[in-house]
């Protein structure tokens, strides 16, 4: 039976120490910059070194998160921040960026790349994904189950690493854009200001309820899923909590490291969970509950803290136990040492720990003048290990004649040797990994390459035909998304070049709505859009978007995860494909990356103007051109858990009510249900019933009707609105205002909205 790996967090040096004495095989951590916790400790330059070989000299690992999205002036300085830390052995780093892996992998030959769960990976096609740019494990989203974790480990051949404890978030990690809109702290830069634990009420059609925390999850506890997850064959086993202090991780830890090795020791045995470390995993910094999470179920409202967000108090006396049995303790590593001593002769020593051995030489042994010394004096002297991290667990001492050395001697050749078996436990996580060596003589690979020779020369425009003298940039087609008929009217009627279309609104009417206008002859580009959402256990409802891509009704789809572009190729998709502002593109090499994969990509939300025309537009024709979103609500969220659900009232099990909205054409999303926020603010949220997800949306549109101007400067072939729960009549008036817009008229909208980061960009 596979041992897996314990991987603990830690925030600081205190609790990267407090990892190892509770017996973690490995620990990730942060360093000053790159790292999804920013307000964490964090590692400085010369702590991660450090911690590097503290971590090798017990046999541990170290992982580095460098799991945020990257601007290209942020990118194009990972390979000297990571240059260090690969010469010293570093054992993996954590990456959310394509961009960064692209980096990595070029730079870095054997290191270790993780998927971080801020990558959305939710199926073998997304980690497939990951690995054509050299990553070996994945850490999927957390809401797959168990047996959707342990299919991807078997379909994709990758390593799969699965939380196991500590604080859960309501959104699928790296699709939170919440906390990002309303105050400008993203959660893909580690900054998330946690809006999900805030109180809401819930309005549906039956009404407004009273304030309750809906989004704000119980942490994850899967003390009781060990033996499973162990038969699962998952590789690691990873412990939430960057955040938390040195108490926390090691007293989880240490539960987890016992438990994990009672199993192995007996697999046949089932032991039940000690009463007490019930106690302590329930006591340490714990939400009001605790929970497996989605590891055996898909959603419900007893994962959820309604009633209190924050963290119960924890008893002083569990931190002061845990000080005591754990912290305050020394960790020493067992060592064999073997004496030689023989008048004329040099005193030999050897240490041996594990698989390492070492022999030194010391002073000459003289003959012995009166008397003698003993095999006892000598192997007390030898057992004087104290702060050399070593602990004699066996000493043999081999004296021939009546000998004598300096008792000085004797403790300088054991603190030299012992801290030769130091070194060579550390030097064997830097073999291959000198600068010069692996990387030319320049410390990385290609040292100083720019993201512009990255992705081609040019500047980092590789397919950009500058505008010659006099000329402007031609003025960027109009696109929009629908969810009803009235809109696709609308949109028909305003002669928009590109509608994209999800699969639950082509119904019989839409269908034929399509049919005639592409009879009519020039018609525009009809997409269709995949969820945002694909996994294992809901690949059987795809059936509907297999039949209609096959019906000849559409020339292009939308992909808006990792999973859509292989699903589609999976499925023998010839024709065009648009990624989504969800498949992020902060920087040239991801564009680079998935340039032959897509015509035409959105630029993310989060950039602003600026980052946004730094980003690579190529000419008509070509593939990579570039789209920019200029209205519509912001999808803050994208959840597993249901706020439909959780108030009691799924759709699943009120069928007539789904049904009614079907024959509305609105089957997916409904205006009848809203998050209301302390200021009154309210988020539509829709419940996808086929694909079992909800979507949150800004409490007002982004409208760049201001900006329209510059799109064309920014390399825009399209410009994009979305459009969700707007009448027929509403989309009529938003589509003519922004047509003015890009003819030159000022235009002056009469709704409220946001401009969102196009300003400022988000931290």
């Amino acid at each position: 039976m596979k041992r897996p790996e314990l991987l603990a967090p830690a925030g600081d040096y205190g609790c990267f120490q407090a990892a190892l004495k509770a017996g973690a095989d490995a620990v990730y951590i942060g360093g000053q910059r790159y790292g999804a916790r920013a307000y964490a400790g964090n590692f400085s330059r010369g702590e991660v070194l450090s911690a590097l070989d503290e971590a090798h000299f017990y046999g541990k690992k170290i992982y580095l998160t460098v799991n945020t999205l990257m601007r290209q002036e942020e990118l194009d300085g990972l390979a000297d921040f990571i240059a260090p830390f690969y010469e010293a052995g570093l054992d993996g780093v954590i990456v959310q960026d394509v961009g960064a892996l692209s980096v990595l992998g070029e730079n870095f030959p054997g290191l270790p790349l993780h998927a971080s769960t801020q990558m959305t990976v939710t199926d073998a096609a997304g980690a497939l994904a990951c690995k054509r740019l050299g990553v070996v494990r994945v850490v999927p989203a957390r809401e797959l189950s168990l047996k959707e974790a342990a299919l991807l480990k078997k379909e994709s051949g990758m390593e799969v690493e699965v939380f196991i404890h500590g604080a859960m978030c309501y959104c699928y990690s790296g699709q939170c854009l919440f906390s990002s809109m309303l105050g400008g702290r993203s959660g893909n830069r580690g900054r998330c200001a946690q809006p999900c634990r805030q109180p809401y009420r819930i309005r549906t059609e039956a009404g407004t309820g009273k304030p309750c925390y809906p989004l704000s999850l119980k942490d994850l506890c899967t003390i009781d899923l060990i033996p499973e997850l162990i038969d699962a064959g998952i590789d690691s086993f990873k412990i939430e909590g960057r955040m938390k202090r040195a108490e926390y991780v090691a007293g989880v830890t240490d539960a987890y490291r016992r438990r994990i090795d009672a199993y192995l020791a007996c697999p046949e045995k089932k032991t039940p969970v000690p009463q007490q470390d019930r106690k302590l995993l329930s006591s340490l910094y714990v939400r009001t509950g605790l929970g497996s999470g989605y590891l055996k179920k898909h959603n419900g409202r007893d994962m959820v803290t309604l009633d209190q967000p924050g963290y119960a108090g924890c008893d002083d006396g569990l931190l002061e136990e845990i000080r005591g049995r754990l912290l305050e303790r020394d960790r020493e590593l067992p060592v064999t040492l073997s004496a030689e001593l023989q008048a004329g002769k040099p005193f030999r020593l050897t240490a041996r720990a594990g698989e390492f051995s070492v022999r030194m030489e010391g002073e000459t042994v003289q003959p012995a003048q009166k008397r003698p010394m003993s095999e006892e004096e000598i192997r007390k002297q030898l057992s004087r290990t104290g702060g050399s991290g070593f602990a004699a667990e066996k000493i043999d001492v081999s004296i021939k004649g009546d000998v004598f050395l300096p008792v000085k001697s004797i403790n300088e050749l054991r603190r030299g040797v012992l801290e030769k078996l130091r070194g060579e436990r550390i030097a064997a996580y830097r073999a291959g990994r000198s600068g010069a060596e692996a990387a030319g003589g320049n410390g990385v690979r290609a040292a100083g390459r720019s993201g512009a020779e990255a992705a081609g020369g040019n500047g980092g425009q590789p397919s950009r035909r500058p505008p010659q003298p006099g000329c402007m940039p031609a003025r960027p087609g109009l696109s929009a998304s629908v969810h009803t008929l009235p809109q696709l009217e609308a949109c028909l009627e305003a002669g928009v070049s590109r509608i994209y279309l999800p699969a639950s609104i082509v119904g019989a009417q839409v269908r034929r709505r399509l049919e005639a206008a592409g009879e009519a002859g020039a018609s525009p580009e009809f997409f269709l859009s995949l969820p945002v959402i694909l996994r294992a256990e809901t690949e059987k409802q795809m059936e509907r978007e297999r039949e209609l891509l096959g019906s000849g009704l559409f020339s292009g789809a939308q992909a808006a995860s990792l999973s859509g572009p292989a699903w589609l190729s999976g499925n023998g998709w010839q024709g065009k494909t648009a990624f989504d502002h969800r498949i992020y593109i902060w920087n040239r090499q991801t564009w680079e990356f998935w340039r032959k994969d897509m015509d035409t990509y959105c630029a993310p939300l989060e950039l602003n103007g600026r980052d946004i025309r730094a980003l690579p537009s190529p000419g008509p024709g070509e593939k990579g051109r570039k789209e920019i979103l200029v209205y519509g609500r912001i999808p803050m969220m994208v959840t597993a858990n249901c706020i439909r659900k959780t108030t009691g009232g799924c759709r699943k099990e009120r069928p007539e009510e789904k049904a009614a909205k079907r024959r509305n054409g609105r089957e997916d999303f409904g205006e009848e249900m809203f998050l209301i926020d302390r200021y009154q603010a309210a988020f539509p949220a829709a419940a996808d019933c086929r694909f079992c997800y909800n979507l949150i949306y800004n409490s007002v549109p982004l409208s760049l009707h201001g900006f329209l101007g510059e799109m064309a400067e920014n390399g825009a072939a399209l410009v994009r609105l979305d459009f969700l729960e707007e009448s027929g009549r509403e989309t009529e008036k938003i589509l003519r205002l922004f047509s003015e817009g890009l003819s030159g008229s000022q235009v002056r909208p009469d709704y409220d909205f946001t401009t969102g980061h196009y300003r400022k960009g988000a931290q």
